[in-house]
Formats: structure tokens, sequence, C-alpha cells
């Protein structure tokens, strides 16, 4: 730290203070007050000016009197700071010291300040619907527990439940909340950095080590938000897991597609909004969150909706064909707001084709229904993605052992199904269901369209349908023998394949 005057300049990060408040101060405007601090009161020329700050552009010097008044208004009333030498440059006129002790502390409680003021909880506009008793559960797991990891699928809503769940907190408690988003952090050493600067953590270098995280929060009543962990998922644990065994009062609330796996941590799956069962009444088909959530999206676009019986069960089929992912509902909604319910119920069966109209800010993985997917799909395993493919032809529940029967090959045994199995469930791929003595697992639909679309792709399709028909024919023999059940059902399994396409 450097003190001009009642100015205070960090060379190593960039940033200027006065009187203990972050300035905004331009990257141009910088590099001349940095060549102007390290000149040391010697003069500094406008040509070297000009090759330090602009060595790749002929500009002309009216940029520096731009840059240098930007500079002096900074200063104020001590602008002279800054003399014009004419005809050969400019100099510092007062001495540039090392900064104290008190002045250093209070440059990184501004900093402090600054950054719980950028990682405060965003503003959610849209209502959170369907969520009321999810958001009380998991306030009360934060009581009990550090750390708490919200686990779903890409597009059902683990941010805004997140942020909902950190606001009810801080309404009621005296907790700092920071909103933490490594969405776009790719190797370990950035999420530590994102980690410091949205704590506050002065950075003398480039790179922080990770114990300097545990002294910006000892002391500090804080909930720490941490979204989008499960592309860097093991930097995301290691971090967590050294900030709750170094404060008793620090929570975490994380979001991700798989568990952290950390010491003390409770995992809450956040399930699909509920959906109308085929026949449902019109009264029950309006109470299911799925299409409240449906509706009010129309609404906000100015295309409401018809309250008679016919509207209302394509609004439901809408909903239950999309499994009531908030993210399917909301592109599905932008889609009917242009061309109608109807033919929105038409095109489900081509859904990664129709539903592409996200909004334009949203992130590129939300912006499409394929994209959602395909960011998980990218942190699947050669052999989870294997699996995945060949699952797409279960078009409900199915049990381990069916789909060791159709997985498995030659190539690759029953027990690596089995353990690609169990991470396609921890990743949020694969459903479990418990209301039966054998736990069976299934798809979404959405996500079995995908499988099957990967699937076809490549040139295996034959052989697992084959597989599939091999295993299921037994319940389907006739009098006249296995071999005709085999084979019929061969033939109808690859027209519903075809189907799926």
């Amino acid at each position: 730290m450097i003190k001009i005057g009642r100015v205070i300049v960090s060379l190593e990060m960039r940033e200027v203070y006065l009187e203990n408040r972050l300035l905004q101060v331009g990257s141009r405007a910088f590099d001349i007050l940095e060549l102007l601090i390290r000149a040391a009161g010697k003069t500094v020329t406008k040509d070297e000016i000009l090759r330090h700050v602009w060595p790749d552009s002929v500009v002309e010097e009216n940029n520096i009197h731009v840059q240098l008044s930007s500079l002096r208004k900074i200063f104020g009333a001590d602008s002279q700071v800054i003399r014009t030498i004419s005809g050969r440059g400019y100099r510092l006129t007062i001495p540039a010291e090392p900064s104290g002790p008190a002045d250093l502390h209070g440059a990184v409680a501004a900093r402090q300040a600054e950054a719980a003021r950028w990682s405060s909880l965003p503003v959610c506009h849209t209502p959170l619907i369907g969520r009321d008793a999810a958001i009380v559960d998991i306030a009360r797991a934060l009581k009990g527990t550090p750390i708490v990891t919200l686990l779903g699928s890409g597009g059902i809503g683990k941010t805004q439940l997140g942020i909902a769940v950190a606001k009810s907190i801080a309404d009621i408690s005296d907790m700092d909340v920071c909103f933490i988003t490594l969405a776009s952090v790719q190797n370990a050493q950035a999420a530590i950095n994102t980690v410091a600067d949205a704590l506050g953590v002065v950075r003398a270098d480039a790179d922080l080590p990770l114990q300097s995280l545990v002294a910006a929060i000892r002391g500090r009543k804080l909930l720490v938000l941490l979204d989008n962990c499960e592309h860097v998922i093991e930097s995301a644990a290691t971090i967590c897991e050294l900030l709750v065994q170094a404060s008793a009062d620090l929570r975490i609330l994380a979001t991700s597609r798989e568990p952290l796996r950390t010491r003390d941590e409770k995992f809450y799956w956040v399930a699909p909004l509920d959906t109308p069962e085929a026949g449902a009444s019109s009264q029950a088909i309006l109470c299911c969150a799925s299409v409240r959530m449906f509706l009010t999206q129309m609404n906000a676009l100015n295309a409401a909706v018809d309250s008679d019986r016919s509207s209302l069960e394509m609004v439901a089929t809408i909903c239950r064909r999309l499994d009531g992912v908030p993210l399917a509902l909301e592109l599905a909604a932008a889609r009917a707001a242009v061309f109608g319910i109807r033919k929105l119920v038409a095109e489900l069966d081509d859904r990664f084709q129709s539903l592409t109209g996200g909004r334009r800010t949203a992130p590129p993985r939300q912006q499409t229904l394929e994209a959602a997917l395909d960011w998980s799909y990218q942190l699947l395993s050669t052999t989870e993605r294997l699996v995945l493919h060949r699952l797409g032809v279960f078009p409900a529940r199915f049990s381990l052992e069916a789909a060791c029967a159709v997985a498995a090959c030659a190539r690759l045994p029953c027990n690596e199904v089995t353990e690609a199995i169990v991470g396609l469930a921890s990743k949020c791929f694969l459903m479990t269901t418990f209301d039966s003595k054998t736990k069976e697992y299934f798809l979404l639909e959405t996500t079995r369209e995908y499988a099957l679309r990967k699937l076809h792709e490549s040139d295996e399709a034959d052989a697992v349908l084959s597989r599939r028909a091999a295993y299921l024919a037994p319940a389907y023999e006739q009098p006249y023998g296995r071999v005709f059940g085999a084979a019929a059902l061969g033939g109808k399994l690859a027209m519903e394949a075809v189907a799926s396409r």
C-alpha cells in the first residue's frame, strides 16, 4: 500500500482508496498513476506514458490529458499532486510513502465493505412457486449442520431456492449473507480467488493460498451461498470443509448437481414441481405447482390461457411431459406465448428443437433445454455416458437387474454398469424410487429423450434394443414359444425407439 496525501494506492491489487472508500479507477488512468509512483518524484515524459499505457496503439496526446484529468479529480483539493512540467511531462509533487498499519486496516475494511455490497443476494423478480415447505426444511437443516447442499438436475431451480432460503435466514437473524457463484470458474485456484474476492480478502498476489480464507471469516456470523459447484466439485468441497472447521459461526448453503461429500454435510434433493395426473379434475390441475408456474410465466408474457377444460388438459400435458422442471416450463411458456399451447403440445416430441427461447441475459446453459443437459452431460465419465445412452430404452421404472441386462456387454461388465448407475444417480441424471421392496430407477422424460438421441447417434442402438427385448421376452411369451415372443417384442421396441427420436 502506498499513501499519497489522503489517497492510498495498492499497486498489487490495482486499487485506489480515498478516506477508506474504494474508488473506481479506469485501467489506463491507473497505469499512468503507477508509472508516476514508480518514478519516485522524477519527471515522466509523454513518450514514456504513451509507450507504457498504449504499447501497441497509436493514439493522440489528448488521451493522456483525459486520463490525467480523471486522476486529478480523485485527489480533489490535492489535484496539484500531479504537476505538469511544460514541454517535458509530469511528476508527483507529494512523495509516495508506504502506508501505516492504521491506513492498511482502513483500506482492508473498505474492501470488505465493498465486497459485501457486491456479493449480496441477487434480487429474484420471478415468484418462487411450490417451494414453501422446502424453504422451511432447508433453513431448519442449516441450524443443525454447517453445510447443506441443494442437489438437483439442471434447471430444477436450485439457485432461486437457495436465494430464497438465504433471504429467509437473513430476515430473522443477524447473519451476514455472501452470495458466490462459481459458474465461470475453471480451476481450483480460480475458485479460491473467487471466494476470497467475495469475502473481502486483500490479495497481494494473483494467486491466494487456500489458508488465507480463514482469517476473512473468523469472528463473523456468516451464511455463504456457494452456487454452481458441480464442475469444480473437489475444489468447492475443500474450501467448504476448511471454512466450516475454522468457524463455528459459519454456515454454507451450496448448490450442485452432485454432493460435495464433505464431513457434516447434509443433502437436500430439490424435486421437480408436482404435476397433474392424467385425467385430473380442473381444480386438481390448477392446484399443481408446475401448472401455477406455467400460467404465471404466460401471464408475465401477456399471453393468458383460457380456463376451459380442453385448455387446462393441454397445460397439464405440457407440465407432465416436461417433468415439472422450472427451466423447461419457462422455455415452454415463451414458446406458447408466440405459437399457442396447442402447437406447443404437438412440438413436445421434438422439444430440443422448439424449447430454445431462453432469456438473452441468462447463462448459455439456461438458454435452451438441450444446453441445460449438455452442461451436466459434459461432467459425466465415458462409462457413465455410455450407460446413460443405453438406459434411455426404458420408458418407465426399471430394476438394477434390468439395467445390467441391457447396459452390460462383453466390453462393459455388470460391476462397471453398477458403478456408473451410482454415479448417474448422484449427479441427478437418474431418479430413484423407494415405494417398493426393491429400489427402482427411472429417467425423467426429457432426460430419456436426450439419452435416446445420444444412443441413436452411436452405432449400438440395435444391439441395446435387442438386449432389452431378450430380457423382457419371458414376460411376453406366448403359447407358440419364447422365440416368437422375443421377435415380436423386438419389433415393438424398435418402432418405439424410432418414434422417440
